[in-house]
């Protein structure tokens, strides 16, 4: 039976109690063990309706003897408790970002390596998966560019929460969710990817982030760019993976994003159908529902047959990468890069 503790039932938190709720449904041998919440009130609410203990402060869940300790908490937070969880001797699946920045990212690594593990969850969206199993096949040939879209508008009043409170996000847009981005380009491109230019935009929210940003990155001979955004006033994501002898698009993710539909073409398809449109093949239509049962089930069950299909859910050594990546950024469009105190 795998043990599991709960730091943070918000909205991400509550995401994975779902998940191993689910799992719990299909008579895997997992159990919800404790749950704690600074919020004393959604604390106990939340154990009560997941049939768990709500514990009233962090030493009494990391003295539960759990096999994993999942963390959802704000990234200001999120680090240190990271920390002293992995002390306890559990596993630890931290909710992306790995940090607020590199210096961060490094402890971290430091501390977790094989015993830590990133919630970087666009790896589990179907359409997504698939279309990076594709490029990594040479479905489309050797690859030409790769262009990404990640866009919403937040909401009246976001501007008073945490998450775009710059020294408690650890930044803007690039990092939230720009971080998950960066995860699928060095999956897509993991050799020698650097930075070749970008521009950043700010003053809708007016609290120090950065609010839209655009990039161009390269490695060897494939470009990437990227667009994400917090004052897109719709929701958006999109994907679009060219080779020499065809592309793959991903479109939508979820709920306000629509569903998301994976469909590829071939080079010059429209000689042989009634238009472009016609010739390509919907491969992949989802709700996109279930990515954080995937994610966390392939996490928890890893050994599994079946459950060995690349991508794995991210290491620790992959999100450094990823926070290496966000460092060189910042660096190069003038973003600040430092929110630890060293």
């Amino acid at each position: 039976m795998i043990r599991l503790g709960f730091i943070g039932a918000g909205l991400i938190g509550r995401e994975r109690l779902l998940a191993v709720k689910r799992m719990v449904e299909k008579a895997r041998p997992v159990e919800i063990v404790g749950i704690f919440d600074a919020n004393a009130d959604v604390c106990q609410k939340t154990a009560r309706e997941f049939g768990a203990t709500g514990f009233s402060n962090l030493d009494q869940l990391f003295a539960s003897n759990l096999d994993w300790i999942v963390v959802s908490l704000p990234h200001d937070t999120a680090v240190q408790v990271a920390r002293d969880a992995l002390k306890s001797g559990a596993s630890v699946l931290l909710e992306k970002p790995m940090g607020r920045d590199l210096h961060e990212a490094r402890q971290l690594f430091e501390e977790g390596r094989e015993r830590l593990r990133i919630g970087l969850n666009y790896r589990y969206y179907p359409g997504i998966r698939r279309a990076l199993q594709d490029a990594r096949a040479g479905r489309f040939g050797k690859l030409v560019a790769i262009e990404m879209l990640l866009g919403h508008g937040c909401g009246p009043g976001q501007e008073m929460t945490w998450k775009l409170e710059e020294e408690r996000a650890g930044g803007g847009c690039l990092i939230d969710p720009g971080i998950h981005l960066l995860d699928l380009c060095l999956l897509l491109a993991p050799d020698e990817l650097r930075v070749a230019g970008g521009t950043t935009w700010s003053g809708f929210w007016n609290t120090g982030i950065e609010e839209d940003v655009n990039l161009v990155l390269s490695a060897k001979e494939v470009s990437l760019t990227l667009q994400i955004s917090i004052v897109r006033w719709l929701s958006e994501f999109r994907m679009c993976i060219r080779g020499v002898d065809g592309y793959g698009m991903v479109t939508g993710r979820n709920r306000s994003y629509g569903p998301q539909k994976y469909v590829v073409g071939s080079r010059w398809g429209w000689r042989s159908a009634a238009d472009q449109a016609a010739s390509e093949v919907l491969e992949v239509e989802s709700d996109g529902m279930d990515v954080f049962v995937q994610e966390t089930e392939a996490l928890l069950f890893s050994k599994e047959e079946g459950q060995q299909q690349w991508p794995r859910p991210a290491t620790a050594a992959e999100g450094l990468r990823v926070m290496e990546l966000l460092d060189q950024i910042r660096s190069h469009v003038g973003l600040r890069r430092i929110y630890s105190k060293a």
